[in-house]
């Protein structure tokens, strides 16, 4: 083989090795967060939801005896046996997490909000829900997966959020807003059906992270928007 050859041989190998890319990924939405200011900066928050499962798969490992078949030809034979091999089984695993309640917290912290304990002017509430599942967006991805020969995947998951600011003394309704974030994502490697199943970027717990966070920063954002305009004075 020719110098030549054989690093355009290596160049690929090492490419292939080097796992997958993604492209045509859904763009983060560009949001912004108003300051309290004014009258506003009175004003103490409850901030109540934001509630999310994941489901993580942890690896559990064991041991299993398997039979091995004998193997006889006209000049050899070897006779059957049992061996003891290791195995690993990928166990799904569902657990609460308050990282997006805390991520709003933060936020309307640094916007200058006070967080407050018991009963406060007003509660901030954020419910989320999903994943939906489209029809299409299944036949996309089989589509990708078959006309590229497994060397591409797509992936997509929707969720929806209920953005509810309530008068925390009276219960009245203040303001609400309903919100749909939608995440697709492709995945391309060199190593057919291999590189694509080893990414995580298209993985339900990626996509449920990615349309959570961005959830939370839109609902935050209209939230300041829509309290930096209220004073506790004004609400008496």
């Amino acid at each position: 083989m020719q110098r030549r050859d054989f690093f355009a041989v290596f160049a690929v190998a090492s490419l292939a090795l080097t796992g997958c890319w993604t492209f045509n990924e859904t763009a983060y939405p560009e949001v912004a967060v108003t300051q309290a200011a004014g009258a506003s900066t009175n004003i103490t928050l409850t901030v109540a939801g934001f509630e999310a499962v994941l489901t993580e798969y942890e690896a559990v490992h064991g041991y299993s005896t398997v039979y091995v078949p004998g193997y006889h030809s006209r000049r050899y034979y070897r006779p059957g046996y049992y061996e003891t091999v290791s195995t690993v089984a990928l166990v799904p695993q569902r657990r609460s997490t308050d990282m997006f309640l805390k991520r709003a917290q933060d936020e309307f912290e640094k916007a200058g909000f006070v967080l407050g304990t018991g009963i406060t002017d007003a509660t901030v509430d954020v419910r989320f829900e999903g994943p939906y599942a489209d029809a299409a967006d299944d036949w996309k991805r089989i589509g990708w997966e078959f006309l590229t020969v497994f060397f591409c995947d797509y992936g997509s998951a929707s969720w929806t959020a209920k953005l509810r600011i309530r008068d925390s003394k009276t219960g009245r309704l203040l303001f609400h807003h309903d919100y749909v974030q939608k995440f697709e994502t492709h995945v391309v490697g060199l190593i057919p059906l291999f590189s694509i199943s080893s990414s995580d970027a298209t993985t339900s717990a990626n996509m449920q992270t990615w349309c959570l966070a961005a959830l939370t920063d839109r609902a935050v954002a209209d939230a300041t928007a829509f309290l930096s305009t209220l004073g506790s004075d004004s609400r008496k």
